[in-house]
């Protein structure tokens, strides 16, 4: 590879790497937010959720970073320079500069795989919660209404329910 080439990569290795840590940081957030969700630690939650907040605006920057020096390194070997994917790039260049990205490629693919798969492990157990929330609402909406009583005449009487609301609107 030229100088420039290698210069060029070894900025965009600093900003893989950089992903890489940022990305681990958040696996770990999603981890802990499993263990908050089944703790039902809301507080705890919130904190967590302002971190992931935190970290995914990080790797927004970075993104932006390996985007603009992976398509700057692609135009200079030679690989597709319209979207350029680290595999391609990895393609064109020597053997041990290859050898680093696809590591590199290989460990972010799997952290993000890691991640995705526990936030939809997170989100089954968030709509768990909401089913049984709304199951719970349900049960005591049911204790508010009033109960069927019969006239002499066989049939349901009126009654005067109650309201069945919450909230009170008075202000």
């Amino acid at each position: 590879m030229t100088p420039d080439a290698v210069a060029v990569f070894n900025n965009l290795e600093t900003v893989l790497e950089d992903e890489i840590r940022v990305y681990r940081s958040l696996l770990d957030l999603v981890r802990k937010e499993k263990e908050i969700l089944i703790a039902a630690k809301i507080s705890d939650l919130n904190d967590n959720n302002k971190s992931k907040e935190a970290f995914i605006m990080k790797i927004k920057t970075l993104e932006k970073s390996r985007e603009r020096l992976a398509r700057e390194l692609a135009v200079l070997v030679g690989a597709p320079s319209e979207t350029p994917r680290l595999l391609e790039i990895a393609s064109k260049i020597e053997s041990e500069f290859s050898t680093k990205l696809r590591g590199i490629h290989a460990t972010l693919d799997l952290l993000i795989r890691r991640i995705r798969d526990i936030n939809i492990s997170n989100e089954d157990l968030i709509k768990a919660s909401l089913k049984f929330v709304d199951g719970a609402l349900g049960a005591i909406r049911d204790t508010l209404k009033p109960k069927p009583t019969y006239a002499p005449s066989g049939d349901l009487k009126k009654k005067d329910a109650v309201s069945g609301h919450f909230v009170s609107k008075d202000v």
